[in-house]
């Protein structure tokens, strides 16, 4: 992930590369960015570089094609089920090992404990792979029957599947729902 001043400056290189055709001058990105020292510049570019934003040719930097990035569509509840999306109109950027994953990719926040156990915690991103089913023990974005949402482990007794918590402070819900996708990762930022 980004910090924000990496941030800003990759949108501005993407802004300055669309305008202009080609890669700016480290000169014209101090100047944008309103930078006195040319080594800071450098400095911004060579942790995009590190960090895969950048490619660079002999001594030309270059934008990466297809940073991968995923919109998050709205919050799930890890506890008591609540209405579905919320749309934030955020987005976030994929890591690597995320590249090879086929089908449609969202994320939601979670709001509430009840997957703690799972390692899953308030204010984790989670990454959903949108599927019709999921197999038993996987995590999954259920949808119950009056339309609310919550994040839970699908678990299977005999013919009846049902939502586990991972937290023993919340009850399992045995109440009908339909799978609205799996979480294939958690992405969580320090404070």
């Amino acid at each position: 992930m980004l910090t924000k001043k990496q941030k800003f400056l990759f949108d501005v290189l993407n802004e300055m590369v669309q305008r202009n055709g080609s890669f700016p001058t480290i000169r014209k990105i101090a100047l944008r960015m309103k930078l006195s020292s040319l080594a800071a510049v450098h400095a911004y570019l060579t942790r995009l570089y590190e960090k895969g934003y950048l490619q660079k040719t002999g001594n030309r930097w270059e934008l990466k094609p297809g940073i991968p990035v995923i919109p998050i569509i709205g919050y799930v509840p890890a506890g008591t089920p609540h209405e579905m999306f919320e749309n934030l109109g955020e987005e976030i950027e994929l890591p690597e090992w995320m590249l090879n994953q086929e089908g449609e990719i969202f994320g939601f926040k979670v709001k509430g404990n009840s997957m703690i156990d799972a390692y899953i915690q308030d204010g984790d991103i989670v990454v959903i792979k949108k599927v019709p089913a999921a197999n038993p023990r996987e995590m999954v974005v259920a949808q119950l029957e009056d339309s609310t949402i919550t994040l839970k482990r699908l678990r299977k007794d005999k013919d009846q599947y049902w939502l586990a918590p991972e937290n023993p402070e919340y009850p399992p819900i045995y109440d009908s729902f339909t799978v609205i996708g799996k979480v294939v990762g958690v992405m969580r930022k320090y404070r």
